[in-house]
């Protein structure tokens, strides 16, 4: 267990030096993982001090390097970070050698002072902070090192460096939030696109239906409000699809020969897998069940929310680089999976999704009634085009956005009246709180602490449904109050459809009976986290079939981290990812973003909201609801409210 040795992270000191190692604070009571990439952490430095694990650390020399990394990142836009970080490691650098005077330490603090109090962004603002502890709080460690004594140990270091933002590090996808939303602020928006596909091809879908983490993280929030990120992201899309960024972009195809790899589906984590595996030289083919690709986006989300031709368009990106996209191919039907092996395919990911509706456990939704619709299939049925017979009222079950997708959708459909019935409070739905309102404004009724019984039938077709009332009790493993039926509440609702949105399950039918990949309990696959390998070499997995029904960044997330792994295995036979994926993982078990340690924001100024239809006039169709930002001077000046909160940490194991 990695005891606390000396901890001023986030301004709480704890000073173990007196005590011996068993009386020492675990170091896992800071909320700090005590391992990185298999090894133990030994040190941390960065933007909210130091931690010490190991008092044999030579905590100078990793100061220097510390500030070498500092320099190296420092943007150069005022002259305190990026020069004083340079002085400050040459200084270090200096006492480390053993040619240090005391003036050198006096020096260290004037100019780590200087440094922190007159930079314009927080890295260099917050960089300083763990030498000015180090000169108060390890002197000795200074001192040893200006007499020549060998106070401390010269075992060599490795060190882990890592730049972030709280932003970007509550982004799955970890994109670099902070240089594009500089580059849209300077109305460089084909740089701000750039910046977003090195991670995604997706960008003006995110830019639509992706639920923002990051703007939970933004120090804007409980300052005044975040900043709309991914509106930022929508615009420098469509901007650059209004004039053309890709005519002139050089797309590299795989060379023959190349090294083949199959990719199981083709929502957003096969396409994102695929997308970055053709761009390093692999011939990748996709293979898909359905008519199209693009998986759930295409068959699962509404187009009032993601426009076909914005999908279609991001879609073409990928095929441009030499991806191959066969549809209506069953991978267990009409392709075996170990029939890939045969076909010459030397790698495989599956990213088959989630296409199946999850069970009520209600009376009377296995007696096949006309009317009963599945959420899942009412969706697929129309985004492909296909009729859904629904009558003049329909039920809706569930809480979740593909609820909200499903009732916002039977509205536009000519639906007389809506009903969402949801098993908890208002306060415990899961869906985006812009989804609620919107279906709130569409006239969309909503019966909360409800759940159904039973569905009613007369003739072989939906008549309506028995529900019972429910209080909230004690917090399940959700972290949400558990409902609990309230007895004698029973009620009926007539309707002339049901929709089930409750969740999805994987279809795993074309997994072979003798095959080696492991299942969860939750009935997806089972991988290792970090690079998302299956237990059978070779194949990998990400998206929902692993982590269940989620969201659309995550999926990208994973298949980013597998297309490196992927890479690294038909390289050297094994399958790893890099330090960056490596020291991105562990800052999200880490934590970046604390509203305690909120910077200094430079004005108050409101978030801009986006232009939104007229609930009337949305309702009318399926043209797109939400309009995002239309003109550059809006997008300027709410990139205008970035701060750069920048963050530099470095490991050292």
């Amino acid at each position: 267990m990695a005891k606390v040795f000396f901890s001023s992270w986030n301004g709480k000191f704890i000073d173990g030096r007196k005590n011996i190692l068993e009386e020492r604070l675990d170091l896992q009571q800071l909320d700090i993982p005590s391992q990185l990439d298999g090894k133990e952490l030994r040190a941390f430095i960065g933007w909210a001090g130091l931690i010490i694990v190991d008092p044999e650390v030579n905590l100078v020399a990793a100061l220097k390097e510390y500030f070498r990394f500092v320099q190296k990142e420092s943007c150069g836009r005022c002259i305190p970070c990026r020069i004083g970080s340079k002085v400050i490691a040459d200084r270090l650098e200096k006492i480390v050698e053993g040619n240090g005077t005391e003036d050198d330490l006096s020096y260290l603090r004037e100019i780590g002072k200087l440094v922190k109090e007159s930079s314009l962004c927080e890295l260099g603002m917050s960089a300083p902070l763990p030498l000015l502890q180090a000169l108060d709080e390890f002197k000795e460690d200074f001192y040893a090192l200006l007499s020549g004594a060998n106070a401390v140990s010269d075992r060599e270091l490795v060190y882990h460096p890592i730049l972030t933002a709280p932003c970007r590090n509550g982004c799955p996808a970890h994109i670099d939030i902070p240089r594009y939303i500089e580059y849209i602020r300077e109305g460089s928006y084909e740089k701000a696109l750039a910046v977003n596909r090195e991670k995604t091809p997706l960008v003006g879908t995110l830019g639509r239906v992706c639920v923002h983490p990051c703007e939970s993280n933004c120090n804007r929030q409980p300052y005044d409000q975040a900043i709309s990120i991914r509106l930022l992201k929508r615009f420098a899309a469509d901007f650059g699809r209004k004039n053309d960024y890709d005519r002139q972009t050089n797309y590299s195809i795989a060379a023959k020969g190349a090294d083949r790899v199959a990719i199981i589906g083709a929502g957003p984590a096969g396409l994102n897998a695929a997308y970055q595996l053709a761009q390093k030289g692999y011939a990748v083919t996709i293979y898909e069940a359905l008519p199209v690709p693009g998986g759930m986006l295409t068959v699962g989300i509404p187009s009032y929310r993601l426009p076909r031709d914005i999908l279609n368009a991001e879609i073409d990106l990928v095929k441009k680089l030499g991806v191959e996209i066969i549809c209506n191919t069953r991978i267990g039907t009409d392709i075996i999976l170990d029939q890939l092996w045969a076909d010459g395919y030397r790698a495989i990911f599956i990213a088959s999704g989630l296409h199946e509706s999850a069970a009520m456990g209600c009376e009377g939704e296995d007696a096949c009634y006309n009317g009963f619709i599945p959420g899942v299939d009412f969706l697929r049925k129309m985004n492909l085009g296909e009729k859904n017979e629904l009558g003049d009222s329909v039920a809706v079950i569930g809480g979740g956005n593909v609820a909200m997708d499903c009732a916002r959708s039977a509205v536009r459909l000519g639906v007389n009246e809506v009903n969402l019935i949801y098993r908890r409070s208002k306060k415990e739905m899961p869906a985006n709180a812009d989804e609620i309102t919107a279906a709130e404004e569409e006239g969309i009724k909503f019966h909360f602490l409800s759940n159904p019984v039973c569905i009613l039938e007369e003739g072989g077709s939906v008549s309506g449904m028995e529900c019972i009332r429910m209080e909230l009790g004690e917090p399940d493993a959700s972290g949400r109050r558990r409902p609990v039926p309230m007895d004698g509440s029973e009620f009926i609702l007539r309707v002339d459809s049901v929709i089930p949105a409750i969740g999805q399950v994987a279809d795993l039918n074309f997994i072979p009976k003798n095959s080696k990949l492991k299942l969860t309990k939750r009935g997806t696959l089972e991988v290792d986290a970090e690079t998302m390998a299956t237990a059978v070499p070779g194949i990998f997995a990400g998206g929902d079939i692993v982590f269940g029904a989620r969201t659309v960044i995550e999926a990208i997330a994973s298949a980013n981290r597998a297309a490196e792994a992927i890479d690294n295995y038909l390289r050297s036979g094994r399958s790893t990812v890099g330090n960056r994926l490596i020291m991105e993982k562990y800052l999200e078990e880490m934590g970046v973003y604390d509203e305690a340690m909120v910077p200094e924001m430079v004005g108050e100024r409101k978030r801009l909201e986006e232009e939104v239809r007229p609930t009337e006039e949305r309702i009318q169709g399926f043209d797109e609801a939400d309009l995002g930002f239309e003109h550059p001077s809006a997008v300027i000046s709410e990139a205008g409210r970035c701060v750069k909160c920048l963050r530099l940490g470095l490991a050292v194991l």
